[in-house]
Order: structure tokens, then sequence, then C-alpha cells
């Protein structure tokens, strides 16, 4: 008989209170948050960010719309940076595969799943939409920075969260984990491919960091020797990767 999968349990409460004990414990705590869409919607970090005063925030989001909702939610807060861009290898611009604007009514939530990579975007309106158009998905040209870049203008980050629609293992491969590397690494594994995802935990894995599954979605990474490796190996065990 085919050997069935264990369901991964759901730690998302526990994360949330590891995050928050890691914060109250600093006088200042600096976050990057990859893909912040509107900055409210499906958004873990938007009541840490709320809630406690000592944190900074740096938040990417591409698109033109969510970005301006963006803007006008954090505009009375000096504390929060939006920026528009996406992160890349390089500075300059890519482009980013939306669903066109004349079938966003068929998709429940179309601005959700833009995303570099044209097959997730058709694979995602595919759930949705019967014998999708050829027109469906378009290209956008979405202005893009490089790690160092952003490093070096509005870090160094403690936290980096990544939510980018499949794309987010190329996210922790740009990324710089050698030199002011952050504490803790949040990324959503559900959409990256298996081997992407399998060289993504490796390279985590190489650069001392802990893994643990949070859910069917998210993994969690932390770096090892730190105050937030042993605080979370207290509440969430031993890692699960």
């Amino acid at each position: 008989m085919p050997k069935l999968k264990r369901p991964v349990p759901d730690i998302s409460p526990d994360v949330d209170r590891l995050l928050r004990s890691v914060i109250e414990s600093r006088e200042r705590f600096s976050i990057l948050q990859v893909g912040a869409f509107d900055g409210v919607t499906n958004d873990p970090l938007h009541d840490l960010t709320r809630d406690y005063r000592q944190v900074h925030a740096v938040l990417l989001e591409p698109q033109a719309e969510p970005f301006a909702e963006l803007q006008a939610r954090w505009r009375d807060s000096p504390r929060v940076v939006p920026l528009r861009f996406a992160l890349a290898g390089t500075s300059g611009e890519q482009p980013l595969f939306v669903v066109a604007e004349a079938f966003r009514h068929l998709h429940p939530f179309a601005g959700q799943i833009a995303s570099f990579s044209r097959a997730h975007v058709e694979s995602e309106c595919a759930r949705y939409i019967w014998r999708p158009p050829a027109d469906l998905v378009r290209p956008i040209a979405v202005p893009t920075i490089d790690w160092r870049t952003l490093v070096d203008r509005h870090g160094p980050f403690d936290f980096v969260t990544i939510d980018v629609e499949g794309y987010d293992g190329e996210v922790i491969h740009q990324m710089d984990l050698s030199t002011g590397a952050p504490e803790v690494i949040q990324y959503e594994h559900r959409h990256v491919p298996r081997d992407m995802e399998r060289r993504s935990i490796e390279r985590l894995e190489r650069s001392h960091y802990a893994v643990w599954r949070i859910n069917k979605a998210d993994t969690l990474a932390v770096r090892s020797e730190t105050a937030a490796f042993d605080e979370a190996r207290a509440r969430l065990g031993p890692p699960t990767r």
C-alpha cells in the first residue's frame, strides 16, 4: 500500500507568539516584507507592525494599485517605509504576470496571484476559470531592486517574510545569507516547485538556519546561535527539517 503522508500541524499561533516575544525583547526590530500587497489582506505582519513601536518595516509591493493602498494605510507612520519594487537579481525592470483587467471579475482574488512565473498565474486561474482564454494573463513591467542595494539603503533586517506566488525560492537564493543575514525568515513554500523547495531548504541549512514547517503553506527558518533560535526551540520544539 502507498505510504500516506502525515498531516502537517498548524503551529501559526506558536510562531506569532515567538515573534511577539522576540520583538518585545528588543529596543528596535527591523522587518522586510517581500510581497506586501495592500498591507492587510492575508497579511500576518500588519498587527505586529501596528502593535509595537520598536518595529520598523520596509514593505515591498510592485503593483501600482495595491501599492497605493499600502502607502495610504501607513502614510502617518514614519516607522513604515512602503517601496514600489519587486525583489530580483538586478535592479531595473522585469515583467510581472497578472490577470488581465478584462478578466479579473472571473477570479475571486485576481490581484493577489501576480507572479514572475506565468505558469503559476495560469495554474491559479485554471482552478476557477473554465477554458481560460489565451489573453487571460498579461505581463506588466514593474521596477525591481536587488538584495544588496535594498540592504545598503534600508537594512539590515532582523526578520524577512516572503510571499511572492511561487517565486519565494528564487528570492531566498538572491539573499546574501553570509553578511548581516536576518535572524528569522518566513516564506510561502506552497507554490514553490518541489526541486526549488528542496534547494532552498538546503541553502538555508548550509547558512546555519534551522527550519520548521509552520503549516501546509509556510516555512520558518531561524538562524542558529541567536537568541531567537533558542526561543524558537523552546516554543516550537525541535526543527521539523
